[in-house]
């Protein structure tokens, strides 16, 4: 499979997802156009219009959890790596967030089967696996810091984590970047109080 010709795939369906199409309507051949490609292309890689929505999905998520872990590597203390989570957060959502909240509503829209395909299974599990290793690689340079209280199980650590990065959504998509600047130092303080 040339990597090449799949890019343009999930480009063609990112194309399509920021014009506000609704993909769970699209069919393969809007996808094939949106692409630059015909549509047996598109059928020498992928059985269905789901096949290709999911792999969209896992390619933008594979690019993203490399994105976060360049974004957290950057940072050397547990508060700068929650900061530079929060501003990835931000800017993920602010510069892609639409397109990928239309693909995930085609693969879960109403229409007679709308499971995820089964060869997405696995690699979305390892991509949530990747996520909840880098939030525990957080929490355990914050238990070495002393940030992080020895009553704090890690269950905790990873819930308080979490919903401090939904908050954080919350605030951009409340009050765009500016509601998120006002409140990501306010999120950070809660975490910090929270964990200690």
């Amino acid at each position: 499979m040339s990597e090449q010709t799949k890019e343009k795939i999930f480009q063609g369906v990112l194309s399509l997802a920021q014009q506000g199409v609704p993909l769970y309507e699209v069919k393969v051949q809007a996808i094939a156009t949106a692409a630059g490609l015909g549509k047996g292309t598109l059928y020498e890689y992928f059985s269905s219009k789901e096949e290709i929505l999911a792999a969209t999905m896992l390619w933008c998520m594979e690019r993203e959890l490399g994105a976060l872990e360049e974004q957290l590597d950057a940072g050397t203390s547990f508060e700068s790596k929650l900061e530079n989570a929060q501003t990835f957060v931000v800017k993920m959502l602010l510069e892609r967030g639409s397109s990928y909240r239309v693909i995930a509503a085609a693969l879960t829209a109403p229409r007679g089967s709308s499971e995820l395909p089964q060869q997405a299974r696995r690699p979305l599990e390892q991509c949530k696996q990747r996520l909840l290793g880098l939030i525990q690689c957080m929490i355990d340079i914050g238990r070495s810091e002393g940030r992080i209280g020895p009553s704090c199980s890690d269950e905790y650590c990873h819930y308080v984590v979490k919903a401090a990065m939904l908050s954080v959504c919350a605030a951009q998509s409340c009050g765009g970047e500016a509601g998120l600047n006002r409140s990501a130092a306010h999120v950070r303080a809660m975490i910090c109080k929270a964990l200690a």
